[in-house]
């Protein structure tokens, strides 16, 4: 027997059980409070036998239950200190207080070591629709199911017809579609079999609504489930596809076997033998592309038998192209939709093998025992080019392939200026992978590529002045050499020093990094360290004017080197100036013992926001801070490492622009909080909300944009300030971004398309951070701007 009805009354016996009080509070935690309050309806009478439920904010755990009195007031003790979130519960219908719909929006409160919290709420206005359903032969259609979407909130009300077909549910007050019967038949009123063109019903609060329906005629999906070896499968769920759309359709019965109804149309069958594995259509099949299309008629039955597929091997052997073996390659049995991979490694001779491969489309990959290389069967550079081998139940499919012959590239470089040869350097190639190799002669030559286009970096000698030189391209042909010229250009160096502020002594393991203003952020890895004599001198950079912050060991805080001590603003940092062809003395890094930060971290509501994140580093793109902490469940947080300066602490919150102490955007006017040494300063902070950037993302004719995303970043600090992804836009490609007030930012978009092209570029068609055009934020409010990519 099919067990979705069973299944279904489970689900409203199992609320019946929390309205009755059938789940009890736990034993009273240590740091118990009570939470109490009265329920009542929105027109303010109470309502008798709610469920109240508490919850824990910060895992959704159950924390205690109880059921309101007739006077509408509850109330539960032994309830843990921290934050909660309060749900309420009548007939189906459950808000979280005061007056949401979702638990997630739900507000959080906090209950103290032996104090009371009250929560008083208001029940959201409710109607009622109520009705009479009959069969398609006009009898009482009894035991049916019945769904009530409430369209703005979408949400769900959900009851059962009696013996005589009669209904009856509260739902929330609006617009709403009605829907009779199980998710395989289910029809919505008046006699629609697709929700998208069912009637609209309007319940105001304390109306009753009037829906009675007529059943339209149905046929019959039954058949039985068996495993590899003949054997039934009990309890195994059934499914149904119409189109696009997943329809539930039951589990089978002890015996393997299923029935259902369904309204009639066109369906492909479905099991789901391991509830946490793939779907297999029936019969047969993997892939729903070449499931069998059943069409139902009404009053029809269709038998659909089905067994597990036999499980299937892939086997082969990857040679050179003169015949020899290519051992210890790994090998790599991909699906065509990435459900399911298989590895091994090829064998002495070449050879492997893979058993209990799920039947399905899969492509084959070989990688080659360093890693840098692979390829696809039969012979093909890329994913996209790879052949699609397809692996029936049972089979033992067989994937021979050839190694292809590699190319080769040699590279030489020279200085750009004066044209002379460079001859102590190495080089990364990227083609697939990443191979290296070094200067020999003037000449570095990487073997053993993947043929195709390829980047190629230089990587000059750390004793030189030469930069570093990216992604130059090169195009790679199997069995042939590519040389390319390379021109370097030179920059400069900076040296460094670190003593301790008091004794004078050198301090070794003091790692800097150099940033200039306007570039936001800071790296998340150093590599400037200094020596047992507390030096050290970076790599070559690109002539500029940079800002040094030093990374202290031990006791030691962090700072940014000023040009008689440090200081922990950026702003009043030493300017040290690189020339090309020199090496330029920072001033010394006179290093403090560290003190802290402290403080409370609350909403613009008041209410205390756990996991907010306070750093004094800023966020750059593609990364948060890396001086950073997150508060506790009551706000709280403490941040350390700082040298005895004044700091500005940046804060970030769901639901809150990200701001710096003093609620601003701009780091460089940001309120800066002094810290003395071996001490901790306090700061509390209540989060403004600020404005909104919003408007509409126009993307070029051309080819289309898979995802973007646009970043806000101050346009004098460079730090980001917002970001915002094309997942959650609106309708017609519209973004939302909440942006802290009284500042002017700059938007950068990110587009990725076909073939993980990514394409970046800056509000205003510019092309460069430098040239973008400044957007004012007002201090509180919405400013349009719309963003075309491109």
């Amino acid at each position: 027997m099919i067990r979705s009805l069973l299944l279904r009354l489970g689900g409203v016996l199992a609320a019946g059980l929390l309205l009755a009080g059938g789940l009890t509070s736990p034993a009273a935690a240590a740091g118990a409070g009570v939470v109490d309050g009265v329920f009542t309806d929105h027109a303010g009478a109470p309502l008798v036998d709610a469920w109240v439920v508490v919850w824990g904010a910060e895992d959704g755990s159950y924390l205690g239950g109880t059921a309101t009195d007739a006077d509408g007031r509850y109330r539960l003790t032994g309830i843990g200190e921290g934050p909660v979130k309060v749900s309420f519960q009548t007939e189906t219908l459950i808000q979280w207080a005061p007056q949401e719909l979702s638990q997630e929006a739900g507000q959080v409160f906090q209950v103290s070591d032996g104090g009371v919290l009250t929560v008083d709420a208001r029940r959201l206005p409710t109607g009622v629709v109520e009705g009479t359903v009959t069969g398609a032969d006009g009898s009482p259609a009894a035991w049916l199911q019945v769904d009530v979407h409430e369209l703005a909130g979408d949400s769900r009300a959900q009851t059962y017809t009696d013996d005589a077909g009669r209904y009856r549910v509260t739902v929330w007050a609006g617009d709403q579609h009605v829907g009779f019967g199980p998710d395989s038949a289910r029809q919505w009123a008046p006699r629609s079999a697709t929700e998208e063109n069912a009637g609209t019903f309007a319940v105001a609060a304390g109306a009753t609504v009037r829906v009675d329906e007529t059943l339209l005629p149905t046929g019959t999906f039954q058949g039985r489930i068996t495993g590899v070896d003949g054997s039934p499968l009990p309890w195994i769920e059934v499914l149904l596809f119409a189109g696009e759309r997943r329809i539930y359709g039951g589990f089978t019965g002890d015996d393997g076997g299923f029935s259902f109804p369904a309204l009639p149309g066109d369906y492909v069958v479905a099991f789901q033998a391991d509830p946490n594995g793939a779907v297999q259509y029936i019969p047969g099949a993997v892939d729903r592309a070449k499931a069998r299309v059943y069409t139902l008629a009404a009053g029809q039955t269709i038998l659909a038998d089905d067994s597990v597929l036999k499980p299937a091997a892939m086997s082969g052997r990857l040679v050179a192209a003169d015949g020899g073996a290519k051992a210890e390659f790994q090998v790599y049995l991909t699906s065509t939709d990435d459900e399911h991979t298989y590895g091994t490694s090829t064998g002495s001779d070449g050879s492997w093998r893979i058993d209990d491969v799920r039947p399905g489309d899969y492509q084959v990959s070989f990688t080659n025992p360093s890693g840098s290389r692979n390829q696809w069967a039969y012979g093909k550079t890329t994913r996209e080019a790879a052949d699609v081998i397809t692996v029936d139940g049972g089979a033992d499919v067989t994937v021979d392939d050839t190694w292809l012959t590699g190319a080769t590239v040699a590279v030489k470089a020279v200085d750009e200026v004066t044209g002379a040869p460079v001859t102590d350097f190495c080089v990364q190639v990227e083609s697939g992978g990443f191979e290296q190799g070094c200067a020999v002669g003037g000449v570095a030559t990487v073997g053993d590529l993947t043929p195709g286009e390829a980047a190629v970096d230089v990587l000059p000698a750390e004793d030189t002045y030469f930069l570093r030189d990216r992604d130059n391209p090169v195009t790679l042909v199997s069995g042939q050499t590519a040389t390319i010229t390379i021109p370097l250009a030179k920059g400069g160096k900076v040296s460094f020093s670190a003593t301790d502020h008091t004794t004078g002594r050198p301090v070794p393991e003091t790692c800097f990094v150099l940033t200039m203003i306007g570039g936001g952020g800071l790296p998340d890895g150093y590599g400037d360290c200094t020596e047992s004599q507390g030096t050290s001198t970076s790599a070559a950079l690109a002539p500029g004017t940079y800002e040094a912050f030093a990374v202290t060991p031990g006791t030691y805080g962090h700072q940014w080197i000023g040009s008689s001590g440090g200081t922990g603003d950026q702003k009043a940092a030493a300017r040290i100036v690189v020339e090309t062809d020199r090496t330029v003395a920072a001033p010394p890094a006179r290093l403090d013992r560290a003190g802290s930060i402290t403080g409370v971290v609350t909403g613009s509501g008041g209410a205390p926001i756990e996991g907010a994140n306070v750093s004094f580093t800023a966020w750059s793109f593609g990364a948060g801070p890396i001086h950073d902490v997150d508060t506790d469940s009551r706000g709280r947080y403490t941040i350390g490492k700082l040298g005895p300066y004044a700091w500005p602490l940046a804060f970030s919150a769901s639901g809150h622009p990200r701001q710096w102490s003093g609620n601003v955007g701009n780091r460089f006017q940001a309120m800066h909080i002094p810290v003395a040494s071996s001490a901790a300063a306090t700061y509390d902070i209540k989060l403004t909300g600020g404005s909104v950037l919003t408007g509409k993302v126009v993307i070029p004719p051309g080819p289309p944009a898979d995802g973007w995303r646009l970043t806000a970043i101050n346009a004098v600090t460079g730090d980001q300030m917002a970001e915002f992804d094309s997942y959650g836009q609106g309708p017609g490609g519209t973004y939302r971004m909440p942006v802290i007030g009284r500042q002017q930012v700059k938007i950068r978009w990110v587009a990725t398309g076909e073939g993980d092209i990514v394409k970046t570029g800056w509000y205003d068609h510019a092309t460069t951070q430098e040239s973008a055009t400044r957007v004012g934020v007002p201090a509180s409010g919405t400013r349009r701007v719309d963003v075309t990519l491109g």
